[in-house]
């Protein structure tokens, strides 16, 4: 037999379908009771439904509940243990929806045992009470769990099932009114953000004479703001843009804060070479801001990082334009700075560079010196005319003078009249790393972080033109695993596959190009580095590393370190063992497509050698099939396959 009880809402028992019928409501409420609690004992019972009378009275009457309840229900159902302690059977099929999932239980929006009441049973309305309580913070606690979930946004119909049913166990709760706004706008459902505030404080005035928090104001028109900038954005976007939209959004947010004269923080976003941080930050800047700032946009080059001032020069070059649109007003001394600067002409030796101590060399300091001094009274003089927002790209580029000059801006600055958005990259330098720290301690930065696409962005983005059609055979699987979702190597497998007689197979000649240029940086002993560990299948260990580096184990963990501070490499710990192996698959195929036939095949034989050695045939095979040692290959294969038998025979 198989019990379906109904505990939320209006109560009942069907026995295979059939509704049961009860003599009377304490003994509905025993059974409701044991289906909550799974086992309980007669004192309990007694105390809960008979306690405003005499004991012995009520202990006849409970035998006479249990004695109706087993008769209508089956003798198996209720197990008697002893002369005190009874349960549900575990054996008979009862399935309640108190017991349902949490997913399932957090949407339900009827009462624990509604309309279900005992007359003289205070201490088991006491019981119902305690568990309605605990029905709502289930409830309650499973809503907000799934909402922090970073998959609810992909689904706005969810979210607003889920905020419907927030509301309707707490509709005052202004925690539920900032989520669903903020998963709103995610989403794009800009409407349903709105809606969603605008009936919370209608309902607030209403039934609480109050109003919204500011907090919650001001998320209502950053969604108003949002609406409109996305309908600017749908109209005017010349370019293909894909994806991002949770990090534009973040963005925004802070932008429009600032605008607002909120408290915001300048964003920094930082991501691996060719995540689309440079896309990401171009996109943000041709956002329609309504003219209420000044926007000025600067690129950093690796070929210019000694160039003192050139970051600047970018910005200067803006300003020039602005003045020429009558939107500054500058005097004649710093029209003169700008035109200094905008012709190469304020650029002067750094400080920083060493030099021999000379009148000339403390000289071209104190020049520097007073140059940024010039140069930060001209963005005071900027920012209290109109508000500033400044967009740094390739911010790990900058040269160490303008590294100086953003720091002394931003913190002398602040956040309330001038605003940084700065595109970086994760291997960036020590200095780049310093200035965002000095910047984060005092609370003026927030950092985003550009992931790769997931392979669900990767299917969504070929499922559209031009991509569908570059994608041809390629599946979004494949194209996925050989680019890991970044989208520079994205992109360029597509454009490559579109190609007449492109199969997408050829190497990415623009990550290629990054990548070299990043090699070309690295000292000779860490090349070397790069190149054994990409020999290695997966990951290196050191032994085999050391090697083939012919390298000390203490001095190759130098290397290693470095090379994990530059982002190129990362380090774990596998089976007891400690592992190195490089942070993104591009970077392992280019360097080993860089060796040649000749150093392939000599790694890969000293590999196969050592990993025979220590019993690591798979990985052993692995080089062997590499090398020229074909003969090895067969004998290790035929080793694998005996040891395959053995372990069946054992089995």
């Amino acid at each position: 037999m198989e019990y379906e009880v109904t505990l939320l809402g209006i109560p009942g028992v069907c026995r295979d379908r059939d509704p049961v019928r009860f003599p009377y409501r304490k003994a509905e409420g025993i059974f409701y009771y044991l289906c909550v609690e799974k086992h309980t004992n007669r004192d309990e019972l007694v105390s809960l439904f008979w306690g405003s009378g005499d004991e012995a009275s009520g202990r006849k009457n409970l035998r006479q509940a249990l004695f109706q309840l087993r008769k209508l229900l089956g003798e198996e159902v209720i197990v008697l243990q002893g002369r005190n302690d009874l349960k549900l059977n575990q054996r008979v099929e009862i399935k309640t929806d108190w017991d349902m999932p949490d997913r399932d239980f957090s949407l339900c929006q009827d009462r624990f045992l509604d309309f279900f009441y005992l007359k003289d049973c205070p201490e088991f309305e006491d019981w119902v009470e305690e568990k309605r309580n605990q029905q709502t913070a289930r409830i309650l606690r499973e809503l907000k769990a799934q909402l922090e979930d970073p998959s609810a946004v992909r689904n706005p119909e969810r979210i607003r099932l889920l905020i419907d049913t927030w509301r309707h166990w707490s509709p005052w709760d202004e925690e539920m009114v900032l989520a669903g706004m903020k998963l709103y706008g995610q989403a794009e459902k800009y409407d349903w953000g709105v809606k969603l505030y605008q009936e919370y404080a209608r309902r607030l005035k209403e039934d609480l004479d109050e109003e919204p928090s500011h907090q919650a104001e001001v998320l209502f028109q950053t969604l108003l703001h949002r609406k409109e900038v996305s309908s600017l954005r749908s109209k005017t976007s010349k370019e293909a843009f894909f994806g991002r939209l949770a990090e534009i959004q973040a963005v925004d947010e802070q932008i429009f804060l600032f605008l607002s004269n909120e408290d915001a923080r300048s964003v920094i976003i930082e991501g691996e070479v060719g995540v689309g941080k440079t896309a990401l930050i171009r996109q943000i800047f041709g956002m329609d801001h309504r003219g209420e700032a000044l926007e000025i946009y600067a690129n950093c080059y690796g070929a210019e990082s000694d160039v003192p001032l050139r970051a600047f020069r970018d910005c200067f070059q803006c300003l020039e334009r602005l003045h020429g649109e009558h939107r500054i007003s500058l005097s004649g001394k710093e029209e003169r700075l700008i035109r200094r600067m905008t012709s190469g002409e304020g650029r002067s030796g750094s400080p920083e560079e060493e030099g021999d101590g000379s009148a000339d060399d403390s000289r071209k300091t104190q020049n520097t010196a007073a140059l940024e001094t010039e140069i930060l009274n001209l963005f005071r003089n900027l920012v209290s005319q109109r508000k500033l927002l400044l967009y740094i790209d390739s911010l790990h580029w900058m040269d160490p003078v303008s590294r100086r000059l953003l720091q002394r801006m931003m913190i002398e600055l602040g956040n309330e009249r001038l605003f940084l958005t700065a595109a970086c990259r994760t291997d960036g330098k020590q200095a780049v790393r310093d200035l965002l720290l000095a910047l984060n301690e005092r609370a003026l930065v927030t950092t985003i972080h550009l992931s790769c696409f997931t392979e669900e962005e990767v299917g969504e983005l070929v499922k559209r033109e031009p991509f569908q059609r570059l994608a041809g055979e390629n599946g979004a699987r494949e194209l996925f695993l050989r680019t890991e979702g970044n989208p520079l190597a994205l992109m360029d497998l597509l454009s490559q596959s579109g190609q007449k007689g492109g199969d997408g197979k050829e190497r990415l000649s623009r990550i290629d190009m990054m990548i070299q240029l990043r090699l070309e940086r690295l000292p000779e002993r860490q090349r070397r580095t790069l190149e054994a560990l990409s020999v290695c299948r997966e990951e290196g260990e050191l032994e085999p590393l050391s090697l083939l580096t012919k390298s000390e184990p203490l001095d190759l963990v130098e290397e290693l370190e470095h090379l994990m501070r530059t982002g190129l490499v990362a380090e774990k710990e596998k089976e007891n063992k400690i592992v190195y192996q490089f942070t993104h698959q591009y970077y392992r195929d280019y360097v080993y497509s860089q060796l040649s036939q000749g150093r392939k095949r000599l790694w890969h034989t000293a590999a196969a050698h050592w990993y025979e050695k220590v019993g690591e045939l798979r990985t052993a095979l692995y080089h062997y099939e590499r090398s020229s040692e074909r003969q090895q290959a067969e004998a290790v294969c035929a080793r694998l396959e005996a040891e395959a038998l053995k372990r069946e025979e054992k089995a």
